[in-house]
């Protein structure tokens, strides 16, 4: 949540109390790292900040890859600040102008939310597994798993090409943009495994002398 405003206090407390996890910043230069860190599932900003407007912030946020929904807060009596909402407003987003009730801002977030996580159309699946490339996150089941940005994109490829055998030299132009580094898909397939739980090589198959395969899930 981002905003300077001490009005947005109750709105904070009000998710907190809904059980929600907060990370909140009272800078738009702020936001940015901890939204890169946090991966959050939505973002409530405040158009106005001490340190330039939201739009400014979103496009740091964009860079940064979080790509979370936006609920956008902006005061009723600054049209300057609602046609920039609008020019950078998507379909995921949402916008509420201050003064809210509480009940307002709650009910379009928890929209926002459920809108998100219906739309599949961006998920990876196999089995278990999950891969949300526009959110940079992995899930096995119902557990979240940390990947370095090569490790992300070496499982996306996998995925992308289930079924079909990549050898090591297609897996090191894609990933790493070079034909030849001794030992590099090796030690990054190493840690896929161990952090995905793949003790049995089941997901990630050894096609000795050639490369990887993932089999269709």
């Amino acid at each position: 949540m981002v905003s300077a405003d001490r009005r947005i206090q109750s709105l904070i407390a009000e998710f907190t109390e809904l059980g929600s996890e907060v990370y909140a910043a009272s800078r738009g230069r702020f936001a940015i790292p901890v939204g890169r860190s946090v991966r959050p599932d939505l973002v409530v900003l405040d158009v106005a900040l001490p340190d330039g407007d939201g739009v400014e912030t979103i496009a740091g946020l964009r860079a940064a890859e979080v790509h979370a929904p936006v609920l956008f807060l902006s005061d009723r009596d600054d049209p300057e600040a609602e046609a920039a909402v609008r020019r950078v407003m998507t379909d995921a987003d949402g916008h509420v102008t201050k003064p809210f009730a509480l009940a307002e801002a709650v009910a379009v977030a928890h929209e926002l939310l459920a809108r998100d996580r219906a739309d599949e159309s961006r998920l990876l699946r196999h089995g278990g597994l999950a891969l949300d490339a526009k959110r940079r996150e992995v899930w096995r089941e119902e557990t979240r798993i940390e990947l370095s940005t090569r490790e992300f994109e070496l499982l996306g490829y996998l995925l992308d090409n289930a079924g079909q055998v990549l050898t090591k030299q297609q897996i090191l132009r894609r990933i790493w943009g070079t034909p030849y580094r001794a030992g590099t898909v090796e030690t990054y397939v190493y840690y896929l495994r161990r952090k995905l739980g793949d003790t049995d090589q089941s997901l990630i198959r050894t096609v000795r002398g050639v490369g990887y395969t993932m089999p269709r899930g």
